[in-house]
């Protein structure tokens, strides 16, 4: 008796989406497509069996079995893809526990308010340092921030050796280079890094802000920052 063989269309349904197939043929690939097409099959089996030798009751109970197995890792994959999807994203709830808080995101800029110690009579503890950092792909031979003026002059520089990869981050007390204590304003925020092969490392700059509100949005929830535009949660990439 002659029956179905599908273990090829098993395996191609079970297998992930774009694994050398093309595109067009993604939907002829899918578990449904291949339940449709084993269907079709058994129908026009059994309608053109030989009376003499029939189907076997047996075998076609365990063909039935394979498409449903087949159709189960298919559902299976969906269920486990929609779960880190949505672990990727975080949920306003979540996220209530930000506000107020400072935190480190990506920047190109940042506001320092003058030292108490540059007036007369002021303070010097009054201000507290800014707490900056730098974001790496990889680990760096070195990596070097710098903070401008609006002349464009380097005001203060930090340098870091053998950074690891991920976050790191260090203060500013609003002291130059030279020693003086720098003026009000906002300075501009400028990074590089060497890796150890001797490549230049997209490195990013970051800069704090504080937390005041969190919404909802298609992708997540959404910060809404103090004197920086709102941002995605997931943009964040330290909390203070």
């Amino acid at each position: 008796m002659a029956t179905i063989d599908t273990s090829r269309a098993a395996a191609s349904a079970a297998a992930p989406s774009g694994a050398g197939a093309p595109s067009g043929a993604a939907a002829t690939d899918s578990a449904a497509g291949t339940e449709d097409r084993f269907l079709k099959l058994l129908v026009a089996q059994m309608r053109n069996q030989d009376p003499l030798n029939p189907l076997d009751n047996a075998q076609v109970t365990s063909q039935l079995a394979q498409i449903n197995t087949v159709r189960g890792i298919e559902q299976l994959n969906t269920s486990v893809a929609k779960m880190a999807a949505a672990s990727g994203t975080v949920s306003p709830v979540s996220a209530v526990g930000l506000l107020g808080r400072q935190v480190l995101v990506a920047a190109d800029s940042v506001d320092w308010p003058g030292s108490s110690s540059a007036v007369p009579g002021g303070d010097p503890a009054a201000t507290s340092p800014l707490r900056l950092g730098f974001q790496l792909p990889a680990a760096a031979k070195a990596v070097r921030v710098e903070l401008l003026d609006a002349a464009g002059r380097v005001v203060f520089t930090h340098e870091a050796a053998d950074a690891q990869a991920g976050v790191g981050m260090f203060e500013w007390d609003g002291t130059e280079t030279g020693g003086a204590s720098a003026a009000s304003g906002t300075y501009r925020l400028r990074a590089s890094a060497l890796g150890y092969d001797g490549a230049a490392l997209a490195v990013e700059a970051l800069a704090p802000a504080r937390v005041t509100a969190v919404s909802q949005a298609s992708d997540g929830a959404r910060v809404e920052l103090g004197g920086r535009a709102a941002q995605p949660a997931s943009a964040i990439r330290a909390v203070l």
